[in-house]
């Protein structure tokens, strides 16, 4: 994840809401610490973490940060870097264009006529503004997960046993409800050693639960074998936002997408904790 420091703004470091920076690991304390500004420049402070948080190898003791340093929450490094005018413009073009993307693709959604397109718009909405190269759209069923729509994969690749994206991202998402995004799985700890991942040369995936009423109607998956550009909680508040929006838009259409024949249609392979 990346996150801007604005002056005179702090900022809340931890594993759940209300934290502004969510790092989802289990050496991350819910509240772990939090950036507070002081003028122009900014003090770590440590939240009573379990595993404490560190400035360049050293417990954070609530003094100055330098402008460039190496920041420990429990388990995962992250960097503090300032950032100069230019990059500070790219960041800005680079949300603004993601913005407008987002909106473009809302329309899109919007103005579907049939089942599949609907389907197939959430889709491609989705792998775009997450920066991915491919994706799928996984739609429960009363007989069981289907995948109603993909991108960059053949049906073959999908109903296999041997998927080569990451199950256990799929299965955490939607058994907790909740985004699962990684930029870089060969170094996440959940996930690096996952044979899912190691097979498909996985980099970064974005799992988006799709959820309305308490209820679970799916899923959307994009992943890539590239590196992807770090997300920024802003841009994952904006797919949040977008997953929020295709999930009322799909219950509102979905005795539609029950009985329309879609030929774009696979079975999911293996359990997903889908209940709802």
């Amino acid at each position: 994840m990346e996150a801007l420091l604005t002056a005179g703004r702090g900022l809340q470091v931890g594993r759940a809401p209300p934290s502004d920076l969510l790092i989802d690991h289990p050496s991350v304390s819910r509240s772990h610490a939090c950036f507070e500004p002081e003028g122009e420049a900014w003090r770590l402070i440590d939240l009573g973490s379990k595993n404490g948080s560190f400035v360049n190898g050293l417990p954070a003791d609530g003094g100055l940060l330098p402008a460039n340093a190496w920041l420990r929450f429990g388990d995962i490094t992250c960097e503090l870097a300032e950032l100069d005018d230019q990059a500070l413009a790219r960041a800005g073009q680079r949300r603004a264009a993601r913005q407008t993307a987002s909106v473009l693709h809302q329309r899109a959604i919007e103005q579907s006529q049939a089942p599949s397109d609907l389907l197939q718009a959430t889709l491609a909405a989705v792998v775009d503004l997450a920066d991915c190269e491919r994706g799928f759209l996984l739609i429960n069923q009363p007989e069981g997960p289907v995948v109603r729509a993909w991108q960059g994969l053949d049906d073959r690749a999908l109903s296999a046993p041997a998927f080569s994206g990451s199950r256990g991202a799929v299965d955490r998402a939607l058994r907790e409800r909740r985004p699962v995004v990684i930029n870089d799985a060969g170094q996440d700890a959940a996930f690096a050693g996952r044979a899912s991942v190691v097979a498909g040369g996985l980099r970064s995936l974005v799992c988006l639960p799709l959820v309305t009423d308490k209820q679970v109607l799916g899923l959307a998956y994009a992943d890539s074998r590239a590196p992807g550009h770090a997300i920024t909680t802003l841009e994952l508040d904006l797919l949040a936002a977008f997953a929020e929006r295709a999930a009322l838009w799909l219950a509102a259409r979905r005795s539609e997408l029950a009985l329309a024949e879609v030929a774009r249609q696979v079975r999911w392979p293996g359990a997903t904790g889908t209940a709802a």
